[in-house]
């Protein structure tokens, strides 16, 4: 059924019809909360979806209601669609985008474009009331409120922009005036003790963010640049904020695997892949389930990000001599059991992780490696020895995230997705597990293909294989498997190894 308003084309269509209004538009986050406000969204229990052409297609509870098309075509909205909505999906977008998100953009909207005066405290303001101190505030809030791991301030006299990254993808969400963002790095320095006067050198510090679960570490790193200071802010997890395996997109059978050999008695277990791809979060999630109450676990991180009260976390701290080699040797005095390397990195540190094995203690870390497989040459290429490689490791895992097909729209845009189809994230695991062939191997310094082939006879299967079983089970897109692997050189590396 369609409804028409005299001397607009706002129209009501019922699920299931069609406009004819062009092409599907991508609806950002921003244009979404500039379309419909937040007092509209609530008021109305109406919220924006995407474009098609210049039609605004909104989805609302009521879509007959005459009273809601009023509103929208005085929003400036002169050809709208309106479909029916489900109140979950209703309440969804409302706590996600219309909550802290929304009350970011709101606040900005309300402040002048140009410098104000500095602000006197009025009687019984606090100071957290002041727009440098609440636009942090608020911001903050919104990030932790989308999940997003950082928080970008980038300065422009122009154009400032403050962007979060979610799901691994930076993401604009708002533009606050030029006069602000100075106050707020300024705000951001005081709280992590850094100096409030350097503006020439770069700086970095933490300082602890209250929410309502508790509080949030905030890692800040400033780095001056040519139209001013950038601001990155890593939002860390609480203490013994650990997700599970499953949580992390493990399947059950891995999940065993993997927790198997995180109850052997010693060993090296590696995991591989670049920055970003998870496998800190991993490794944390595996060593939680570790019997901490009859094992001494140990680990050595660069900086701490996952703070567990289940193991003893060792802070590298460089400018005080302690790397992860310097650190390992102590922590070999402390009688451990189990031992996290995070980051194996030097000559130095690939032959201690070797060695801290071989006497006898089970060994986590990473390395930055493209496969599995691949692991093995970076150790050997940081000099660790290639017969002792192939005794002490158990298994090696690379890992990848990719975004999964959102489930509000299945891939349509909306919304919920910022119109790119997807949200949420998944992990993607290839794991060779260590065997008698793959072993001697290893010791040969045997190319890739053939790893590949006595790998595959123990079952391994290569990321681009497990990327394509989740395209076609529906759960993400051959597009976002061609922005997260390098699908040409990994189909000539399985043909290579294919036998």
């Amino acid at each position: 059924m369609l409804q028409s308003i005299p001397g607009g084309r706002t129209t009501l269509r019922e699920s299931g019809g069609s406009t004819d209004s062009g092409a599907r538009r991508e609806l950002s986050l921003l244009d979404g909360l500039r379309a419909i406000p937040s007092r509209v969204a609530r008021s109305h229990q109406v919220i924006p979806l995407r474009y098609e052409g210049e039609r605004l297609i909104a989805g609302a509870r009521d879509p007959r209601s005459q009273r809601t098309l009023d509103t929208l075509r005085r929003l400036g909205h002169r050809d709208v669609a309106v479909e029916p909505l489900s109140a979950q999906r209703y309440q969804e977008v409302m706590e996600k985008w219309y909550g802290p998100t929304g009350a970011v953009a709101e606040y900005v909207a309300g402040l002048s474009p140009t410098s104000p005066a500095e602000p006197g405290l009025k009687a019984g303001e606090s100071i957290e009331a002041t727009p440098a101190p609440r636009f942090l505030e608020l911001t903050l809030q919104a990030a932790l409120a989308e999940g997003a791991s950082d928080v970008h301030v980038e300065p422009d006299p122009r154009s400032p922009r403050v962007r979060f990254r979610v799901d691994g993808i930076l993401v604009d969400r708002v533009s606050p005036p030029a006069w602000l963002v100075g106050r707020v790095i300024g705000r951001i320095k005081a709280l992590a003790g850094l100096a409030l006067g350097e503006c020439l050198f770069a700086q970095d510090g933490v300082f602890d963010f209250p929410t309502a679960k508790g509080s949030v570490s905030v890692r800040v790193s400033i780095l001056p640049c040519l139209r001013g200071e950038a601001v990155v802010l890593r939002l860390l997890t609480g203490e013994d904020d650990i997700p599970s395996l499953a949580a992390l997109g493990v399947p059950e059978d891995l999940s065993r695997k993997l927790v198997s050999f995180a109850s052997a008695p010693e060993g090296l277990i590696v995991f591989a892949g670049p920055t970003g791809s998870g496998k800190t979060t991993t490794l944390h999630a595996l060593l939680h389930t570790v019997d901490a109450s009859r094992r001494n676990v140990i680990s050595i991180e660069e900086p701490v990000e996952i703070r567990s009260r289940r193991l003893r976390q060792v802070p590298v701290r460089r400018e005080s001599g302690l790397d992860f080699a310097g650190a390992l040797r102590y922590v070999l005095r402390q009688d451990p059991d189990v031992i996290l390397v995070g980051e194996t990195r030097d000559t130095e540190t690939a032959q201690l992780v070797v060695q801290a094995a071989l006497a006898g203690h089970l060994v986590f870390t990473t390395v930055h490696a493209s496969s599995a497989l691949a692991a093995f040459d970076r150790f050997t290429q940081l000099g660790a020895d290639r017969a002792l490689l192939a005794q002490v490791t158990r298994l090696t895992v690379s890992q990848r995230l990719l975004r999964r097909i959102c489930p509000h729209c299945q891939g349509a845009a909306c919304f919920a997705c910022e119109g790119t189809g997807l949200k949420g994230r998944t992990g993607l695991y290839e794991v060779a597990a260590m065997h008698p062939r793959l072993a001697g191997l290893v010791r040969q310094g045997a190319a890739q293909s053939e790893l590949r082939q006595a790998a595959r006879e123990h079952g391994f299967r290569s990321l681009l294989e497990l990327a394509r079983d989740l395209v076609r089970r529906g759960v993400t897109t051959e597009g976002e498997v061609a922005r997260v692997l390098d699908v040409e050189a990994l189909e000539a590396l399985d043909a290579g190894g294919a036998g």
